[in-house]
């Protein structure tokens, strides 16, 4: 089976998820019968590439990383912008990997939308069309008869849709709550063992995982975009990331962090998803945690989520200090589950 990629956003993600299909490609073949073919690439900054045939992507990541660009790669270089190369090019799935819009998750939704309504089957690792949109490319894709997966959304490579889907019929999630954002949580524990926030969130920036603006993660917003993806998709909330109520921890200083401590306890930015009634409340805030909790021993970059259940009981799952690769391997599995879906002949 040829498997036809578009690629809309190439960035850190998206040059990994290239790497690792490179590095899998003899394996997908033999173990998979699958041969992936990227035919385009589109960049916001960078240039983009379309092509009837297979990119070279050894080639595409040596000229990125040499020049700055794609602009030197050859005459599959093209001025369309994404929506253009969607319509144009013979893709039979569409990567989306732009960056996060906190406002509105555009242009990602249209992108994915359409792919979707051009009968492409669709992976993403951005978070706001999930957070925004969901229920409506949700029954897009089903309409259109197309796969649309989104695993990297949340917690990067750690399964958590689908361990829901796959390992949990029947049960009822009764409500969510855990550690949502690596730099919060990072800037926190480096707090509690003598740091100031301002060298916490510099020695996050120089390991490469907080942003020059870390506003963000400082101030909520990233966590809560997750937990409405989160409750969107697992508690049917169709709420927006606009409706979370947030409180980052901009306002925590060395006074706050040594009371708890001596209270035995720490503080740790906590996002829950749980009902009122049969609404959905959301909401992002510092919360004090008990070495009696599951999210205690949470910390650095890590991050984790309590799923609770009516037939499970709770069910924490913990990402410890992820690796680089780790969302690019969610793109992979889920490009994989909708190849075995397809054969299948499942949605």
């Amino acid at each position: 089976m040829i498997l036809r990629l578009a690629m809309i956003g190439f960035g850190n993600v998206g040059q990994e998820f290239a790497r690792l299909l490179l590095s899998k490609r003899e394996w997908l073949l033999k173990q998979k019968g699958l041969d992936v073919e990227v035919l385009a690439i589109s960049t916001k900054n960078k240039g983009s590439l379309i092509s009837e045939r297979a990119l070279d992507l050894e080639k595409v990541l040596k000229t990125l990383s040499k020049e700055g660009s794609l602009r030197g790669y050859g005459p599959e270089q093209t001025a369309l912008g994404p929506d253009k190369i969607i319509d144009k090019c013979q893709a039979d799935m569409m990567i989306e990997l732009t960056t996060l819009d906190i406002e509105s998750g555009q242009p990602a939704i249209d992108h994915i939308t359409n792919a979707l309504e051009s009968g492409m089957d669709v992976v993403t690792a951005n978070k706001g069309p999930i957070a925004f949109a969901y229920d409506r490319l949700r029954s897009l894709s089903r309409s259109r008869g197309v796969h649309f997966r989104f695993e990297g959304t949340v917690m990067d490579g750690t399964p958590i849709f689908n361990l829901v889907e796959r390992t949990l019929p029947g049960a009822e999630i009764l409500g969510l709550e855990g550690i949502l954002n690596s730099t919060s949580n990072y800037v926190l524990s480096e707090m509690a063992s003598g740091k100031t926030m301002d060298q916490a969130i510099a020695e996050a920036q120089r390991m490469g995982f907080a942003e020059a603006d870390p506003s963000l993660d400082i101030d909520g917003w990233d966590a809560a975009v997750k937990i409405t993806a989160l409750a969107n998709v697992l508690l049917e909330a169709a709420l927006e990331p606009h409706k979370v109520e947030r409180k980052g921890i901009r306002d925590i200083g060395p006074e706050e962090i040594k009371k708890a401590a001596t209270e035995g306890k720490k503080i740790k930015m906590i996002a829950r998803a749980s009902f009122t009634g049969d609404k959905v409340a959301l909401s992002v805030r510092p919360e004090l945690v008990s070495p009696e909790s599951p999210l205690w021993a949470v910390d650095g970059t890590s991050s984790a989520i309590t799923i609770r259940t009516d037939l499970m009981g709770d069910i924490t799952v913990v990402e410890s200090n992820p690796p680089a690769t780790a969302t690019a391997y969610a793109v992979f599995s889920d490009m994989l589950l909708i190849v075995e879906a397809i054969r299948a002949g499942t949605l």
